[in-house]
């Protein structure tokens, strides 16, 4: 079973499905209100040892009751939290997350807490028996020290560079598996169309694969010569929450097992499609026999 090691965003959401978006000022009957655990790290962890593989989570977390529920939450679904590191007097990341019935969407708004970005604190030795190492650009400074001792141990780097965050261009030079969203991909570069972004990409940068993800357009991978294109699969989606986070899961998974970009990013563009047709990022069940045999 191969080892991965997550740091970055974990954060407690707290999910409130409605009809409609709400108008300003106004006031509206939720349809279901609940709490679970999030960030894009903290999620793929989760679909990556539901998928099999020996999953741990890296990093500072909160003292307060937010923090206990994740570190729980994280236990519950196999995650390894023994190098987590809690900081008793900070309060954690949290989000509130509004999902639209009749639009499809989510629109969410966050805190991230008071948790410190301190690489001291952490044990990276967690990383020597590891084969991947995945980021997503948050608590860059313990992010950068994480991937620098990863890099040193030849442990693959994979990065979900989903939001421009500030800095984060900081991270893509240590990304063996880079796999940016379109909004990222066409902001970091300026180009206009994803296969020119990750044209740039691959030649400043050379990561050993490079995808893009694209939404309900499916996405692109970079096949050695060229971006190519693949459709999303079509669902009635119920909870977008997460996907993204999903995807990078299942990817990397996959690219466990020894698939190819193309194949690892079939398998994930699948298991990422059949999450949004479940509520919530964390509760659905997902096993290998069940990834195997969707749609």
């Amino acid at each position: 079973m191969k080892k991965v090691v997550g740091l970055g965003a974990c954060v407690l959401d707290t999910l409130i499905s409605c009809d409609t978006y709400p108008r300003e000022d106004t006031k509206q009957k939720a349809e279901s209100v609940f709490v679970s655990g999030g960030g894009p790290v903290g999620n793929a962890l989760v679909v990556m040892s539901k998928l099999g593989l020996n999953a741990s989570v890296l990093g500072n977390f909160a003292g307060d009751t937010a923090g206990v529920y994740l570190l729980n939450d994280f236990k519950k679904y196999g995650v390894d939290t023994s190098y987590a590191h809690v900081v008793k007097n900070a309060s954690s990341f949290t989000s509130y997350i509004l999902l639209s019935a009749d639009k499809k969407t989510r629109t969410c708004l966050f805190d991230r807490g008071t948790v410190p970005d301190d690489p001291a604190a952490l044990d990276f030795s967690v990383l020597d028996s590891a084969a991947v190492l995945h980021l997503d650009g948050n608590y860059l400074r313990c992010a950068v020290a994480a991937a620098k001792y990863a890099k040193e141990k030849g442990v693959k780097v994979s990065l979900d560079a989903g939001g421009l965050y500030e800095n984060i261009q900081t991270l893509l030079p240590y990304a063996d598996i880079l796999i940016p969203s379109a909004e990222f991909a066409k902001g970091i570069t300026g180009a206009a169309e994803i296969p020119a972004a990750m044209e740039i990409l691959q030649k400043k940068y050379a990561p050993e694969i490079l995808a893009v993800t694209d939404g309900s357009n499916g996405g692109f991978y970079w096949n050695g010569e060229r971006a190519v294109h693949y459709e999303s699969v079509k669902v009635n989606a119920v909870d977008t929450n997460g996907a993204g986070d999903t995807f990078h899961g299942a990817f990397i998974a996959a690219y466990c097992e020894g698939k190819t970009p193309e194949e690892s990013c079939a398998f994930a563009n699948k298991v990422a499609a059949y999450k949004c047709t479940q509520k919530g990022a964390r509760t659905y069940p997902l096993s290998k026999e069940i990834a195997q045999n969707l749609f």
